[in-house]
């Protein structure tokens, strides 16, 4: 039986795409560089935010550190004041958070996105609902290695048996399985089905109400 759910955070709970973007193309403008449509930054994001940055900088400058460096610390500026211009749940998710709550679920979050980015949204968008909520920090491998997940069951008291991995990207389920526990890939995420299928999640949901299915 499950007792614990471990999310991802961008483009599972939250729709963060065109805040993100908005960030990493202030930057790239600053630094003069060609800027990304938004629905480019499907594909760009998911594996924390230095890869994020060396993935929207010009071809040339994709092994420089000093103007990824750059890249990053006007991406950090931006975003930290405008992270929840846009954001927002997806439909759905608060009432699916209330009904697990309410079934004495434990929930905690695993993202790639900076640790302070994370616990800030979090806090903004679900208030006290998470028993944990951690994104990558300092000195702390990024997704898709367990390292993070491991320290969230041990705090949450649960077996991996006990426990399901949800998120939207090939990454979370590789990060479900390095850990072994459950994958749950979702349709309604930054990458679609056709990723998650081949990734191997060992199921998909279309609606967060579907979680249910996975429970049992």
């Amino acid at each position: 039986m499950i007792k614990a759910v471990i999310f991802d955070l961008d483009g599972t709970l939250l729709d963060t795409l065109e805040d993100l973007a908005n960030a990493c193309n202030y930057a790239l403008e600053v630094c003069g560089f060609k800027i990304h449509n938004v629905n480019d930054y499907k594909r760009f994001v998911g594996s924390g935010r230095y890869k994020l940055i060396e993935r929207i900088v010009p071809a040339e400058y994709k092994n420089s550190e000093e103007v990824i460096n750059k890249v990053l610390g006007l991406f950090d500026e931006y975003y930290g004041k405008h992270m929840m211009d846009m954001t927002k749940p997806y439909p759905g998710i608060v009432n699916m958070l209330e009904e697990l709550k309410k079934n004495n679920i434990k929930l905690a979050v695993v993202s790639n996105k900076p640790h302070e980015f994370a616990e800030s949204v979090v806090k903004k968008y679900f208030g006290e609902t998470f028993d944990i909520a951690y994104g990558q920090r300092p000195n702390h491998p990024v997704k898709p290695d367990p390292k993070t997940v491991y320290e969230v069951i041990e705090y949450l008291g649960v077996n991996k048996d006990e426990c399901i991995y949800v998120g939207d990207s090939d990454v979370d389920v590789n990060t479900a399985k390095n850990a072994n526990v459950k994958a749950v890939g979702v349709s309604w995420g930054f990458r679609g089905t056709g990723e998650l299928k081949e990734a191997g999640a060992d199921y998909i949901i279309y609606t967060p109400q579907e979680i249910e299915k996975v429970m049992k």
